[in-house]
C-alpha cells in the first residue's frame, strides 16, 4: 500500500472510531442502580454521626452548632426506626423527621409514616398523620413527584385572650431531584447519590368578630414553611440535608394583634440548617 493510501485509510478509520465513541456517549442513559446498592442500611448496630449547623436572624436560640448521633433502634426485614442522641431529641431537621416516625423499605423505595410537625408559632393540639410518604423511589425520573398529601383541619387560636377558630390547610410533597453516579458532598466524594426534596406548604385562615360581624382573615397566606433537600449515598444512607423553615404572618392578623394591644410580635421567622455526615458504621 502506498504511503498516501495508508494515510487516507488511517484517517478514515479515525473518523469511524470517533463517530462510534460520540454516539455511544450521547446514548448513555444513566439510571439509578436497583441492586445491590442499599440506600438505607438498617442493621441494629448501624450508626451515623452528623455535624449540625443552624442559623437564624430571627430566633437567637436557633443559632447553634452540634452533633447528632443517629442509630437504628428497631429493625425487621422491611421496617425500622431510628433514635438519636441516646434517646434525646435530634438537632437536625431531617434527623428529627426520621426519628419521629417509622420507615419501611423495598429494594427500590423508602417510605415514612409519622405525625406532621408544623413549624409555625401556633399551638397545635392535633398533629396530622402521614402514612407512606415516599422519600426514595429508584424507579422515578428526575423531577418526578414521589408523594403528595393535602388536607385541612380546624384548630383554635388564643389571640390576646380571645379564642378564635382557625382552619389550617397543608400540602406535603416529596420530589426526586437528581441522581449522581459520583458527586462531591461534605468535602467527600460519594457514589450512587440520590437527591430529593420534601416541601411543606401551609395556609391558615381565622374567623373573627368585628363589631358583631364575622370576618375571615388570612393568618398565614399559602407559603412553604419547610423545605428540605436531602442526599442519600449508596450503601451509606443519608449523607447530607439542607433545610429552610419559617413563616410570615399575614398583614390582617398583624394589624389585629396590634389593635388588641400586642407589642411583642414576631411577624416572620426563618431558620437555615445543614446536616453533614461526619462518620458512620455499616455492618
Amino acid at each position: 500500500m502506498s504511503p498516501l493510501k495508508l494515510l487516507l485509510f488511517l484517517f478514515a478509520l479515525s473518523i469511524v472510531c470517533c463517530s462510534n465513541e460520540t454516539y455511544e456517549e450521547e446514548d448513555m442513559d444513566v439510571t439509578d442502580p436497583v441492586d445491590p446498592v442499599n440506600y438505607v442500611p438498617n442493621a441494629l448496630s448501624d450508626y451515623w454521626i452528623y455535624d449540625v449547623e443552624s442559623t437564624s436572624s430571627d430566633i437567637p436560640e436557633m443559632n447553634f452548632t452540634g452533633t447528632d448521633s443517629l442509630y437504628i433502634a428497631t429493625s425487621t426485614a422491611n421496617g425500622f426506626t431510628y433514635e438519636a442522641n441516646n434517646g434525646m431529641a435530634a438537632l437536625g431537621t431531617m434527623n428529627t423527621l426520621l426519628v419521629n416516625g417509622s420507615l419501611s423499605k423495598t429494594s427500590t423505595t423508602l417510605e415514612y409514616t409519622g405525625n406532621l410537625d408544623l413549624p409555625i408559632d401556633i399551638s397545635i393540639t392535633q398533629m396530622p398523620a402521614i402514612d407512606d410518604l415516599k422519600l426514595i423511589d429508584l424507579e422515578a425520573s428526575n423531577g418526578e413527584i414521589l408523594s403528595n398529601f393535602s388536607n385541612s383541619f380546624s384548630e383554635s387560636l388564643d389571640l390576646q385572650g380571645t379564642i378564635i377558630p382557625i382552619e389550617i390547610s397543608y400540602d406535603l410533597t416529596t420530589k426526586k431531584e437528581n441522581f449522581y453516579p459520583t458527586t462531591a458532598l461534605n468535602g467527600m466524594t460519594y457514589t450512587n447519590v440520590y437527591e430529593a426534596t420534601v416541601t411543606l406548604n401551609i395556609s391558615v385562615i381565622g374567623t373573627v368578630s368585628v363589631f358583631g360581624i364575622s370576618q375571615t382573615i388570612s393568618i398565614i397566606q399559602p407559603q412553604d414553611v419547610l423545605s428540605v433537600r436531602y442526599f442519600y449515598g449508596g450503601n451509606i444512607g443519608l449523607v447530607r440535608a439542607e433545610s429552610v423553615q419559617g413563616f410570615e404572618l399575614g398583614d390582617e392578623i398583624i394589624l389585629l394583634i396590634q389593635q388588641s394591644g400586642g407589642t411583642d410580635l414576631t411577624t416572620s421567622t426563618q431558620t437555615i440548617s445543614v446536616e453533614e455526615l461526619n462518620s458512620y458504621l455499616i455492618n
